[in-house]
């Protein structure tokens, strides 16, 4: 079966207890894709197309399967990193340093979330970084950080 319009999140679908659920587990970089194969707690294998490209899958995302069935992707928790900078000047020389490492990170409350990776947490330890290690369902995932140049076209009139 293609299930190709999200319903909606199950966090805002009302009634649920109406609906008979299957739950798909996927890992959260999955959910960037447009087109996925997942299979139910069922056993059924499921395809994803995503044909509205508004949409995007998160955890939560629910696919009308029949009229009281539905598909919920529910994402892996992944570990993650969670650093702590200590002051301004710390948290500039941390995210100097992981963008040197081009890892996707999240920047919320004036703390750093990233993935677990191996070379990142030797070089915190490093630097003496203070960062605790978590396992977390990340609702959206990991985006990396679009840093390139953006070119604004000037008109200049010199009369």
């Amino acid at each position: 079966m293609i299930l190709d319009t999200i319903y909606g999140n199950v966090k805002d679908i009302p009634h649920l207890e109406d609906y008979h659920v299957e739950t798909a587990l996927v890992k959260s970089d999955d959910l960037l894709k447009s087109i996925l194969r997942v299979t139910s707690d069922h056993g059924h294998d499921y395809g994803i197309r995503l044909e509205d490209e508004t949409q995007s899958l998160e955890n939560g995302s629910a696919f009308q399967l029949s009229d009281h069935e539905l598909l919920v992707l529910e994402a892996i928790p992944d570990e993650v990193i969670i650093i702590t900078p200590k002051d301004i000047d710390d948290m500039g020389k941390i995210a100097h340093m992981l963008g040197n490492l081009h890892k996707p990170v999240q920047v919320s409350g004036g703390k750093i979330t990233m993935l677990y990776d191996e070379v990142v947490k030797k070089t915190l330890d490093e630097e003496g970084a203070s960062y605790v290690i978590e396992k977390m369902q990340l609702d959206t995932p990991m985006k990396y950080a679009n840093l390139t140049p953006h070119h604004h076209h000037h008109h200049h009139h010199h009369d």
